[in-house]
């Protein structure tokens, strides 16, 4: 053997024998950290997903691979509430929408790491990239960025023209979001030192209706006023035009992959997007049931879910139905989305939830003990059992921030600055949006303590120029110019000849130039657009009721009407609650329908279009029936006991 040969060998040798002290050292390190908490990080970016389970209180984490739920974290101040998930490798953020509080669990412990109190107010928003978070109140369009660890605001507030839709993280960290009132679409980066605008495009005339999903690179901009679809990047816009209508459409908020889809239940459609990232194809087909969520597409296909049945129809791009994913339990409440390279259907209050693999592949999950899945495997109590990962107390610090929006006044909530956001961006200030990280800051500081009084002249000042200067001119004009001017012209020897004279009557010639701009104001007039009600209540009740139903009576309320039907083939009774304001947005809604021998139905929370339909099987037995929205309701007494 050579002496190259041989020292080859040792070196070899040497860097087997490191490799084997390297991993020795690694299995020691996972067996004193009990292999739990070490492997919570790596676990977080398998693919696997936190699903909410609203009776048990608790966020599950699902192995897509085999349908398990490995780890458990209860939320009992969140128990039969709804909540909002958002999820990345580092941290989970569970957001309480009927209490607004946010909380954070760190994923390397499970253990709360910070919360928050956004109010339930004002449209509050978070959206988590992979290293940054903010929190959106689209209503006042006021922007945040926040630590996702301890959820600590930081940075200063970013002012947009609100109300704002949208509201996600692309894969390359830009943070997209659109401004109806202006017509234009959003790319905000969000960093330590807070939020910044980095690009603005007009997509739409200014006051109509948007909606937008957040694509992987760029968003997707839909035209409710018309048939415009825009794709949005950094590098600029593209267009499309729908083969139908848009007015009401719906988008998720996050589209994973090339393909997207816009539900449109007033047109009876879907539109798909071949290729966002190309030119289309575009294509449309029809709907057959009665949806109040749209469609999520993911790996090639359309996953329409249908409230009112349970199930999840699967389409191709061109509407030909490939398949249909059945959750019983998830009627009336059924979520689909795509996490971390998957697709999970979840009916957060039952035991069910689905995971759909790319290759269209679907497997049970039991969420926790009693489910259809493999749910047993966890641990015999929810959230808690020897199998859990050990929980991180809450750091000594309260991380509980009142306002994020206005740090200075913690006494105030966030909602109490949205009745004054209105009144703050005015369209002429901020036509551009990417001057927007500078001049809000300057201009809403000086505002703030005169907000309560010139609520009115802030909207008519800002249209002759800057807010300061004609406000400062009134104040010295009169007092120090008025009574100097009034002494001199006394003099009337000079003056007497020219004050019969013709020159002076001219002076009404400044009298039609008045007039004149005041015609000039109505002209910005905002068109608001209502969505129509794509849906009957017969249509609703037959889509899951099997039978023909036929209206029987009907209260009304401020924002909708309660009605109830009957069918003669069931002998079933059907309540609906259906929306006739907020058509299209997801508000709090509900009905209830009860036979005087006690059996009940009741459906309730956040609906774009009605609540229900909830059915009473009581042949010759009276039903009385309620229902409201959006904090309005209405009832009926006994009757129909034919």
């Amino acid at each position: 053997m050579s002496a190259r040969e041989k020292a080859t060998g040792l070196v070899r040798a040497r860097g087997g024998w490191w490799a084997a002290a390297l991993l020795v050292t690694a299995l020691l390190m996972a067996t004193l950290l009990g292999g739990g908490r070490a492997g919570l990080a790596i676990a977080a970016s398998d693919g696997s997903a936190w699903l909410w389970s609203r009776s048990a209180g608790e966020v599950d984490r699902v192995n897509p691979d085999n349908g398990r739920v490995e780890q458990r974290r209860q939320v009992t101040d969140a128990r039969g509430h709804r909540v909002q998930v958002t999820q990345n490798d580092r941290y989970l953020l569970i957001h309480d929408l009927d209490t607004g509080r946010v909380s954070s669990i760190n994923l390397n412990g499970l253990g709360f790491s910070g919360r928050l109190d956004v109010g339930t107010r004002g449209d509050p928003h978070l959206a988590m990239g992979s290293d940054a978070a903010a929190l959106i109140e689209r209503t006042s369009g006021a922007i945040r960025a926040v630590d996702p660890s301890t959820l600590r605001p930081v940075g200063p507030v970013l002012r947009l023209p609100g109300p704002l839709v949208g509201g996600e993280f692309d894969d390359a960290g830009l943070l997209w979001v659109a401004a109806p009132g202006q017509g234009t679409v959003v790319a905000l980066k969000v960093t330590p030192q807070g939020a910044t605008v980095v690009k603005t495009a007009g997509v739409a005339e200014p006051g109509h209706d948007l909606a937008l999903t957040a694509l992987d690179r760029g968003a997707l901009v839909v035209d409710r006023g018309g048939r415009d679809l825009v794709v949005a990047t950094s590098d600029g816009t593209r267009r499309f035009t729908a083969p139908v209508p848009l007015d009401g459409a719906m988008v998720p908020d996050r589209t994973h992959g090339p393909l997207a889809a816009v539900t449109v239940p007033a047109a009876g459609a879907v539109v798909t997007v071949g290729d966002v990232r190309k030119d289309g194809p575009v294509r449309s087909f029809p709907l057959s049931d009665p949806v109040q969520e749209p469609a999520v597409p993911f790996a090639g296909k359309v996953y329409l879910p249908v409230r009112t049945t349970g199930q999840v129809r699967v389409f191709e791009p061109g509407g030909r139905q490939t398949g249909v994913l059945n959750m019983p339990a998830g009627r009336g409440d059924l979520e689909v989305q795509v996490r971390e390279g998957n697709l999970f259907v979840n009916a957060p209050g039952s035991t069910d939830a689905l995971v759909v693999g790319d290759d269209g592949a679907a497997r049970t999950i039991g969420k926790y003990p009693g489910g259809r899945g493999h749910g047993g495997s966890g641990p015999k109590v929810p959230g808690g059992g020897e199998n859990s990962p050990p929980q991180i107390p809450v750091p000594p610090i309260d991380p509980i921030f009142p306002n994020p929006f206005d740090p200075g006044t913690p006494s105030k909530s966030p909602e109490a600055t949205s009745p004054n956001e209105p009144g703050r961006p005015t369209a002429p200030a901020q036509p551009s949006l990417p001057s927007l990280p500078g001049t809000p800051r300057t201009p809403h500081a000086p505002r703030a303590p005169h907000l309560p009084k010139p609520s009115t002249p802030a909207r008519t000042s800002p249209t002759t120029g800057t807010g300061s200067s004609p406000s400062g001119r009134p104040t010295t004009g009169p007092t120090t110019s008025g009574p100097k001017p009034t002494s001199p012209r006394p003099t009337t020897p000079k003056p007497s000849s020219p004050k019969p004279t013709t020159p002076r009557p001219t002076t009404p010639k400044p009298k039609p130039t008045t007039p004149k701009p005041k015609p000039t104001t109505p002209k910005p007039k905002p068109k608001p657009t209502q969505t129509r009600q794509p849906y009957t209540p017969q249509q609703v009740c037959n889509a899951s009721g099997g039978g023909s139903y036929t209206i029987q009576r009907s209260v009304s309320f401020s924002g909708g009407r309660v009605y109830l039907l009957y069918s003669a083939a069931t002998k079933n009774n059907c309540a609906v609650t259906m929306k006739t304001t907020n058509i299209g947005k997801g508000t709090s809604a509900w009905v209830r329908l009860q036979s005087q021998t006690g059996k009940t139905g009741s459906d309730s929370g956040t609906f774009k279009y009605y609540a229900g339909p909830v059915f009473v099987h009581a042949p010759g037995i009276c039903v009385r029936f309620s229902g409201g929205a959006s904090g309005a309701s209405a009832s009926a007494g006994y009757g129909n006991c034919g």
